[in-house]
Protein backbone atom coordinates (compact mmCIF):
# COMPACT_ATOMS: atom_id res chain seq x y z
CA UNK A 1 0.00 0.00 0.00
CA UNK A 2 2.80 2.38 0.80
CA UNK A 3 4.42 1.66 -2.54
CA UNK A 4 1.29 2.65 -4.50
CA UNK A 5 1.11 6.16 -3.10
CA UNK A 6 4.38 7.47 -4.63
CA UNK A 7 3.34 6.04 -8.02
CA UNK A 8 0.06 7.93 -7.85
CA UNK A 9 1.91 11.16 -7.06
CA UNK A 10 4.40 10.62 -9.91
CA UNK A 11 1.60 9.85 -12.36
CA UNK A 12 -0.35 12.94 -11.28
CA UNK A 13 2.79 15.06 -11.60
CA UNK A 14 3.46 13.74 -15.12
CA UNK A 15 -0.13 14.38 -16.20
CA UNK A 16 -0.04 17.90 -14.83
CA UNK A 17 3.38 18.60 -16.33
CA UNK A 18 2.40 17.34 -19.79
CA UNK A 19 -0.99 19.05 -19.84
CA UNK A 20 -1.43 21.93 -22.25
CA UNK A 21 -1.07 25.01 -20.09
CA UNK A 22 0.07 28.55 -20.56
CA UNK A 23 1.89 30.93 -18.32
CA UNK A 24 0.02 34.20 -17.75
CA UNK A 25 3.28 36.07 -17.53
CA UNK A 26 4.37 34.99 -21.02
CA UNK A 27 2.42 37.02 -23.61
CA UNK A 28 3.50 34.68 -26.43
CA UNK A 29 1.77 31.69 -24.81
CA UNK A 30 -1.35 33.49 -23.60
CA UNK A 31 -4.45 32.85 -25.73
CA UNK A 32 -5.42 35.84 -27.83
CA UNK A 33 -8.76 37.44 -28.56
CA UNK A 34 -12.15 36.37 -27.32
CA UNK A 35 -11.03 32.76 -26.79
CA UNK A 36 -9.70 33.68 -23.34
CA UNK A 37 -13.13 33.63 -21.78
CA UNK A 38 -14.55 30.39 -20.47
CA UNK A 39 -18.16 31.47 -20.79
CA UNK A 40 -20.26 31.98 -23.87
CA UNK A 41 -21.22 35.66 -23.97
CA UNK A 42 -24.15 36.80 -26.05
CA UNK A 43 -25.32 40.28 -26.96
CA UNK A 44 -28.21 39.91 -24.52
CA UNK A 45 -25.69 39.55 -21.66
CA UNK A 46 -24.22 42.96 -22.49
CA UNK A 47 -27.48 44.91 -22.33
CA UNK A 48 -27.95 47.47 -19.58
CA UNK A 49 -30.25 46.05 -16.89
CA UNK A 50 -33.62 47.75 -16.99
CA UNK A 51 -35.09 49.30 -13.89
CA UNK A 52 -38.78 50.13 -13.54
CA UNK A 53 -37.92 53.13 -11.37
CA UNK A 54 -36.96 56.37 -13.09
CA UNK A 55 -35.78 57.70 -9.74
CA UNK A 56 -33.14 54.97 -9.54
CA UNK A 57 -31.98 55.80 -13.06
CA UNK A 58 -31.84 59.50 -12.20
CA UNK A 59 -29.84 58.73 -9.05
CA UNK A 60 -27.31 56.71 -11.02
CA UNK A 61 -27.05 59.55 -13.55
CA UNK A 62 -26.56 62.05 -10.71
CA UNK A 63 -23.69 60.00 -9.27
CA UNK A 64 -22.08 59.83 -12.72
CA UNK A 65 -22.63 63.55 -13.27
CA UNK A 66 -21.00 64.39 -9.94
CA UNK A 67 -18.07 62.12 -10.73
CA UNK A 68 -17.55 63.69 -14.14
CA UNK A 69 -17.79 67.17 -12.63
CA UNK A 70 -15.06 66.29 -10.16
CA UNK A 71 -12.81 64.79 -12.83
CA UNK A 72 -13.38 67.28 -15.65
CA UNK A 73 -13.97 70.55 -13.78
CA UNK A 74 -12.79 70.40 -10.17
CA UNK A 75 -9.29 69.04 -10.74
CA UNK A 76 -8.42 71.43 -13.59
CA UNK A 77 -9.78 74.36 -11.57
CA UNK A 78 -7.83 73.15 -8.55
CA UNK A 79 -4.60 73.12 -10.55
CA UNK A 80 -5.28 76.65 -11.77
CA UNK A 81 -6.12 77.80 -8.23
CA UNK A 82 -2.88 76.29 -6.91
CA UNK A 83 -0.87 77.86 -9.72
CA UNK A 84 -2.44 81.29 -9.08
CA UNK A 85 -2.21 80.83 -5.30
CA UNK A 86 -5.80 81.81 -4.58
CA UNK A 87 -8.71 79.90 -3.02
CA UNK A 88 -11.89 78.84 -4.77
CA UNK A 89 -14.43 81.61 -5.07
CA UNK A 90 -18.19 81.18 -5.19
CA UNK A 91 -18.38 81.16 -8.98
CA UNK A 92 -16.12 78.07 -9.21
CA UNK A 93 -18.46 76.10 -6.94
CA UNK A 94 -21.51 77.35 -8.86
CA UNK A 95 -19.87 76.35 -12.14
CA UNK A 96 -19.02 72.93 -10.74
CA UNK A 97 -22.62 72.40 -9.62
CA UNK A 98 -24.01 73.65 -12.94
CA UNK A 99 -21.77 71.29 -14.87
CA UNK A 100 -22.81 68.36 -12.67
CA UNK A 101 -26.50 69.23 -13.14
CA UNK A 102 -26.15 69.59 -16.93
CA UNK A 103 -24.30 66.26 -17.24
CA UNK A 104 -26.86 64.56 -14.98
CA UNK A 105 -29.77 65.74 -17.14
CA UNK A 106 -27.95 64.84 -20.37
CA UNK A 107 -27.11 61.35 -19.11
CA UNK A 108 -30.66 60.82 -17.86
CA UNK A 109 -32.18 61.81 -21.20
CA UNK A 110 -29.72 59.65 -23.11
CA UNK A 111 -30.23 56.63 -20.81
CA UNK A 112 -34.01 57.00 -20.96
CA UNK A 113 -33.98 57.03 -24.76
CA UNK A 114 -31.63 54.03 -24.90
CA UNK A 115 -33.75 52.15 -22.35
CA UNK A 116 -36.86 52.61 -24.49
CA UNK A 117 -34.91 51.37 -27.52
CA UNK A 118 -33.79 48.29 -25.62
CA UNK A 119 -37.38 47.55 -24.61
CA UNK A 120 -38.48 47.73 -28.25
CA UNK A 121 -35.63 45.44 -29.33
CA UNK A 122 -36.47 42.83 -26.73
CA UNK A 123 -40.13 42.60 -27.79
Amino acid sequence: MRQAQPDVWRRAYRLRRDAERFDLRDPDQEPKGWKRTRHKISQRDLLIPLSPSRLTLFGACAVCGAGLAVLWVYFPLLLVAIALDRPFAGWEWIGLGAFAAAVTVALFLYASAKEEGYLEELK
